[in-house]
């Protein structure tokens, strides 16, 4: 994302949006795997949906806070650019940390979450 920011060849960000850019989207599918694995089976639907509200709330502070970025630069263009620079230094930490703490099989054996889910379908809660 870096590099996005700062370069302004065209043929460079346009491959960089299908290619780098998009290894960013997989963090949701990360967090669900990572979260689904150590909630217990019973809790997994409910913590799955506080995930998902998290990102939600994501969608919606993220234009207040880029509109901010960008109207407190010099212009525009220098504005969406810190935009961007400040995406890749969240995502940069964000995956420094998880990299350090994320350990989903330790906390699901800490937890007590089977490695295997029970055989059937739970009928009740």
């Amino acid at each position: 994302m870096t590099v996005f920011a700062t370069v302004d060849a065209l043929w460079i960000k346009v491959p960089m949006m299908s290619g780098p850019m998009a290894v960013a989207l997989v963090m949701i599918t990360v967090a669900q795997t990572a979260i689904a694995r150590i909630t217990p089976p019973s809790q997994r639907g409910v913590v799955l949906g506080a995930l998902v509200a998290v990102f939600a709330v994501g969608g919606v502070a993220s234009p207040l806070v880029l509109g901010w970025v960008v109207d407190s630069a010099a212009t525009a263009t220098s504005g969406y650019e810190n935009g961007w620079l400040v995406t890749a230094a969240l995502l940069l930490v964000a995956g420094i940390l998880a990299a350090l703490f994320m350990r989903p099989e330790k906390d699901a054996q800490r937890l007590g979450v089977p490695e295997a889910p029970a055989a059937g379908i739970p009928l009740s809660h």
